[in-house]
């Protein structure tokens, strides 16, 4: 279903919708105009066909003419003469025409059966064995089927001209027939037959009406036929005075069969002269119809190609825009507004920065949406410059705060050690130590309080300290301290501009670790030497563990440069760690320390670079060499166990004794300040520091 739905037009891209809507006007013009073109073409190729079948009349008219004129010289008992060799000649003109164009199926078949019975009547009256009366039914036989073969022939195209010229040829047609029908009637007349002269005054009438009708037809359209009927008429008139002396048979025979010759060819040569007409008008047709379906292809051609390129154009000024915006919005999304929220961050004004508007200038749909995006972004601005200026004054207030709680704490400790010096009670000096660790502790939170509100503590010019003297110092500012393990620490010392930081993550650190772990179990510290130098210093515990999604989250965090987040508030201690880590391109990275599902506790590593340690060379004594911390073994059953390394790492022990609870000791005015009292309860300050 939901791929259904990736299809659904809603969910196309533009230009695939543009596609669409211009595909289907374009598709549907495409279609009418190729069916146009198709029906002109259908129609040239009909307007071919029937001037193919039209060329043929003459030779047919020639054909039908010798074969009929052979049977009217074997009725009149004449030799046939050349008339067979003609019908011959003829005959192989129509086949020849008839296996090498394009003829209508019917129309050859029936021209093939006028053929076949017109041969045998041909054969025949050449012979001279056929009887005069045989010779009479067979050619108006033959003679019907000519008519029926001319008639299709005419009758194949329904344009006004050609069915005009057509008409014609079927009334020259008709009319000539009536020549056999007076050949006929003279040769009943002759015999004596009862009847025939009427028969013979019939074929004369038929003919002259028939020359009547085709003299007015000619009249209206052609002059020159005009008289070529009158000629026709003249000759009728020479045939009708030939009964005026049927004694004269020998003379009137001859003066008939020169009559009807002269008369055959006036009507041949006026249906060879409409055949022609009518394939020129054909041809005519044929190639305007042609021309209009190419005019009409070209047009189509035009049109499409101007729809199709204004379709582009327009596609092209939407899809442009939108581009535009597309890659202006992406660019300020993930490019200028990032930089631009990052120096109002950083305390730039938020009149100096700008952002670019989208570069869409147009005032229509797709220009409104540019414009809402640039205020969407100025909005953005605004925004981001009121939150700067709001965390700004909450930073101001917070470090106002952590200052004056921070003099008040000074003020505390200043009381406490002067105490302290005063005091011999040992009971009341154990109640100044732990009161003295407590505002050392209450210290820490200010310092935490500083990192939060981005400000850094105002200290002096601190030595270089020794690395242990910086974990006892980060011991001595957490609670339960007595639980820490720090073993044997590493020779070398950190740089002075780091180990106030140092010592605040690590005193973080130890303090989360605590925390989690149970009372009676042991926080333990390992350490190892990296490949380039530097210390990778570790905590362990044995508390409950973190799920492994949120330890990812966490170390992503710890990761990201101290960027508050949702969870700054409930690890506000890590958050503290990663700030100051940042500081000092330290890494810290939690893992568990165990590989069981429960009870797997947490190991923190911090990482200092070799540009925070002096003194640390390696030598073929060292026993910090471990390049790559191995996570421990499942943990004892029972929590006051101590720690062990790896024995697979060859790692020192990270547990090499436990402190006790702190002995009170006097100390002495003028003392440098160092890890006194138990090394563990009074706060810390390295030497030459200020306060």
């Amino acid at each position: 279903m939901r791929k259904f739905r990736q299809h659904t037009p809603d969910n196309w891209r533009l230009w695939r919708r543009m596609t669409a809507v211009v595909a289907v006007p374009l598709v549907a013009a495409t279609l009418y105009g190729s069916l146009r073109v198709y029906d002109l073409y259908q129609e040239n190729d009909a307007y071919s066909a029937a001037a193919e079948n039209v060329s043929i009349l003459p030779t047919l008219a020639d054909y039908a003419t010798s074969v009929a004129g052979a049977a009217a010289a074997t009725i009149l008992s004449i030799p046939v003469d050349n008339g067979a060799q003609v019908a011959r000649e003829s005959a192989a003109t129509l086949r020849d025409h008839i296996d090498t164009k394009d003829l209508d199926p019917q129309i050859a078949a029936m021209i093939n059966r006028m053929l076949a019975e017109g041969e045998s009547l041909l054969d025949s009256a050449s012979s001279g064995t056929l009887a005069p009366t045989v010779a009479s039914e067979r050619a108006e036989g033959f003679v019907s089927r000519a008519q029926a073969a001319y008639r299709a022939i005419t009758t194949t195209t329904d344009d006004p001209t050609v069915q005009r010229e057509s008409a014609t040829l079927l009334d020259l047609w008709h009319t000539q027939w009536s020549l056999l029908d007076q050949v006929l009637a003279y040769s009943a007349l002759s015999a004596g037959t009862d009847g025939a002269l009427l028969m013979w005054n019939n074929a004369l009438g038929v003919e002259s009406a028939r020359l009547a009708v085709l003299r007015d037809t000619f009249v209206e359209n052609e002059a020159a036929d005009a008289s070529k009927v009158d000629g026709l008429m003249s000759q009728l008139e020479n045939r009708r005075s030939l009964t005026a002396n049927l004694d004269n048979e020998e003379g009137n025979v001859a003066a008939l069969r020169g009559s009807i010759f002269e008369s055959l060819m006036v009507y041949q040569e006026q249906v060879a002269g409409s055949a022609t007409r009518a394939v020129a008008t054909l041809d005519d047709l044929a190639a305007e119809a042609r021309a209009e379906a190419l005019k009409n292809a070209i047009g189509i051609a035009i049109v499409l190609a101007l729809a199709l390129g204004l379709a582009i154009v327009i596609a092209m000024s939407l899809v442009r825009p939108l581009r535009r915006l597309r890659d202006d919005t992406l660019r300020t999304a993930e490019q200028d507004l990032p930089a631009a929220l990052a120096a109002i961050k950083d305390g730039a004004e938020i009149e100096s920065v700008t952002l670019d508007p989208v570069r869409v200038h147009t005032r229509e749909e797709i220009g409104e949406v540019a414009r809402a995006v640039d205020s969407m972004n100025e909005g953005a601005l605004r925004l981001a410059g009121e939150q700067a200026q709001l965390r700004r004054q909450v930073n101001e207030m917070l470090e106002t705060l952590a200052r004056r709680n921070k003099t008040l704490v000074e003020q505390q400790l200043a009381l406490i050690d002067s105490l302290e010096h005063e005091e011999r009670d040992p009971t009341r000096l154990q109640n100044l130590f732990a009161l003295d660790h407590l505002a050392a502790r209450m210290r820490r939170t200010g310092d935490s309080l500083l990192v939060l509100a981005g400000t850094r503590q105002r200290l002096g010019r601190v030595p270089d300290t020794p690395l242990v003297d910086v974990l006892r110092a980060s011991v001595s500012q957490v609670e339960n301290y007595q639980r820490v393990n720090i073993g044997n620490a590493p020779d070398g010392n950190l740089v002075g501009s780091a180990v106030t930081d140092v010592v605040h993550m690590i005193a973080e650190l130890l303090d989360n670790a605590l925390r989690a772990s149970p009372p009676e179990s042991t926080v333990a510290f390992a350490f190892s030497r990296a490949v380039d130098g530097g210390l990778l210093l570790e905590i362990a515990d044995r508390g409950i563990g973190i799920p492994a999604d949120e330890l990812a989250d966490i170390n992503m965090r710890l990761g990201a440069d101290g960027e508050t987040g949702s969870g700054a508030a409930r690890r506000m201690g890590l958050f503290v760690v990663a700030r100051l880590a940042d500081r000092h391109g330290i890494t810290v990275r939690l893992r568990p320390t165990f590989d069981s599902s429960t009870n797997a506790g947490i190991t923190a590593s911090i990482y200092l670079p070799t540009s925070l340690l002096k003194g640390t060379g390696r030598n073929h004594d060292d026993p910090y060499r471990i390049d790559r911390p191995r996570r421990l073994p499942d943990p004892p059953s029972e929590y006051g166990e101590q720690f062990h390394a790896d024995p697979a790492s060859g790692s020192q022990p990270v547990v090499g004794h436990r402190h006790s609870a702190p002995t009170p000791a006097l100390a002495t005015p003028g003392t440098s300040p160092g890890i006194r009292r138990g090394q563990l309860h009074e706060r810390w300050v390295p030497r030459g520091a200020g306060q």
